[in-house]
């Protein structure tokens, strides 16, 4: 049902910024459940039901060979307690995770090919100011909180992976004391939300809302000559 909501507020989004903002922000929140709910799983079944790390690897990714990953997975996650039916549930915990991760890419994607439409504006120069700096402070929000979640996923990958911080800056576009900044935060998030894809994708957002930012901030400085010129 929150899966069915989500789609239906990313399909129907008018606004890129405040409606793409929330869309975005609530999709990684339940993403993120996903994974810990999924992943509990998994280690349950691995702890308590005799399977492998191949058998964890292939049912989540798909390939066998990714043991070392789903090692990574089962140590981190911390026992859940008794799960009963563990292997019926990991199927749909799994579906769950794809779903959440597909619409994520569907509300990224919506947001980086809108066309931002100028403000409309009945009132004085003084109340066109007003609403283009409101307008800015979006942007910019939207902004810093999709800039802080590539640097968690990326230090994800150095906390959890074993990457080093100047490849994850270099395939993220950032610079290198942003991803270890986040290192502490990431060392506390699922290993399993690192991924080099997602990475690229708020990475690839992030690029788009320092456009938007940098457009919008012209739009304050227009509105600011308009109301010298009024004055």
């Amino acid at each position: 049902m929150e899966i069915e909501a989500l789609r239906q507020a990313t399909l129907t989004m008018k606004d890129p910024l405040a409606d793409g903002y929330r869309s975005l922000t609530e999709i990684r929140s339940a993403y993120r459940r996903s994974l810990t709910e999924r992943d509990a799983i998994a280690a349950h079944l691995v702890r308590e039901e005799g399977w492998t790390l191949s058998e964890v690897a292939h049912a989540i990714r798909g390939v066998r060979h990714h043991t070392d990953w789903a090692e990574t997975i089962v140590t981190w996650t911390e026992p859940s307690g008794a799960v009963p039916d563990a292997e019926r549930l990991l199927y749909p915990a799994q579906q769950t995770v794809e779903e959440l991760r597909e619409l994520h890419s569907l509300a990224a994607a919506k947001i980086q090919n809108s066309e931002e439409k100028p403000l409309a504006h009945e009132g004085d120069a003084l109340e066109r100011l007003m609403a283009e700096e409101g307008r800015l402070q979006q942007v910019r929000t939207f902004h810093d909180t999709a800039e802080a979640a590539r640097d968690v996923v990326g230090a994800n990958l150095v906390a959890h992976h074993g990457w080093r911080p100047r490849q994850v800056a270099a395939l993220a576009g950032a610079e290198v004391p942003d991803i270890t900044a986040a290192y502490e935060v990431a060392r506390l998030s699922p290993p399993s939300e690192a991924d080099t894809e997602y990475l690229l994708e708020l990475a690839g957002l992030t690029d788009h809302l320092r456009a938007a930012t940098a457009e919008q901030a012209a739009r304050v400085e227009l509105a600011k000559s308009r109301v010298s010129t009024a004055a």
